[in-house]
């Protein structure tokens, strides 16, 4: 075995605390990697971005994407002991997104497609779809915990400037959110059908004949839950929807445009971004697009 992997699966085992079935499991993706340079004629040392993505289109072909996530974790890791440990000059892997490392609490979210089928499959030509497609769609757009949308009042949304305030946030905290010009244009389309004081609910209840209850009764985190629930199965989605899931798509759609973490932080209203990353979830081909980006600033390592 390579001199240098025998010092990592050391390293890991020693200062790391690491079980031996991830060492082992370290072991082979470190194998299989030196096995793919070989073939290319490279050591360890002699890699960048390019061969990262080469090595991406190999592995495709023979495991799913969340096996390859992993081996892409083992790589990322095994670069940065070469590097933090003086045997690299750069970090050619430093392009792979430390979050496709960390398991997201939550697995299930949607892609940008799903959004769009749970959003279509809302009828907004009847007066509570268009209340439940606004609703889903500023869930999606800003991030907002189900609690935080309940508590929206009019009063709190300013639709010349495209933004709103959350007064009372997680622990209690204000924030400020903003969005986009398609949401605004919704959000005024509503208001003029719906109606609503600036003391009102944004969002409230209807009663089963479709008609809105007295007393502008403000819909419950429950019914959004059952609502969002019910939408997704009929929109055809295989996967279980509910209104967390569209903070959890918010801010792996914002990273995938290319948005901080410390900013998402910001919008989510968290105060670190340990608790973001949570949020966030990485795909394989977020990788490849991180990759394809780097390729032109890759720095080779010159000592191993």
């Amino acid at each position: 075995m390579n001199e240098t992997i025998t010092q990592y699966l050391q390293y890991l085992d020693k200062m790391c605390g690491f079980s031996s079935r991830t060492i082992k499991f370290h072991k082979r993706i470190c194998n299989l990697w030196i096995k793919f340079l070989n073939e290319k004629n490279k050591g360890l040392g002699d890699v960048g971005p390019a061969d990262f993505l080469c090595y991406i289109e190999t592995r495709t072909k023979k495991v799913k994407n969340v096996s390859l996530a992993g081996e892409l974790c083992v790589l990322r890791t095994l670069y940065e002991f070469f590097h933090n440990y003086g045997m690299l000059d750069g970090n050619p892997a430093a392009a792979i997104p430390e979050l496709i490392c960390v398991p997201p609490v939550e697995k299930s979210w949607l892609t940008v497609e799903e959004c769009f089928q749970f959003l279509d499959s809302l009828d907004a030509s009847k007066r509570i779809g268009l209340r439940n497609y606004v609703l889903v769609a500023l869930l999606w757009s800003t991030g907002l915990r189900v609690g935080e949308l309940c508590n929206l009042n009019w009063q709190d949304m300013d639709l010349e400037e495209s933004a709103l305030i959350v007064r009372k946030g997680k622990g209690g905290k204000q924030r400020q959110v903003f969005f986009n010009e398609r949401l605004r244009k919704l959000l005024i389309r509503y208001r003029q059908q719906m109606g609503g004081k600036p003391n009102e609910a944004v969002f409230y209840a209807f009663s089963q004949n479709g008609t809105r209850k007295a007393n502008h009764a403000r819909l419950s985190q429950s019914a959004i839950s059952e609502m969002i629930n019910k939408s997704g199965k009929k929109a055809g989605l295989k996967k279980l929807v509910s209104p967390l899931i569209f903070r959890h798509c918010f801010a792996t759609h914002m990273y995938e445009t290319g948005v901080k973490i410390a900013d998402i932080k910001e919008m989510l209203g968290h105060d670190d971004e340990t608790e973001t990353t949570i949020y966030v979830h990485v795909s394989v081909a977020m990788v490849k697009r991180f990759l394809h980006e780097h390729i032109a600033n890759s720095t080779n390592g010159e000592r191993l």
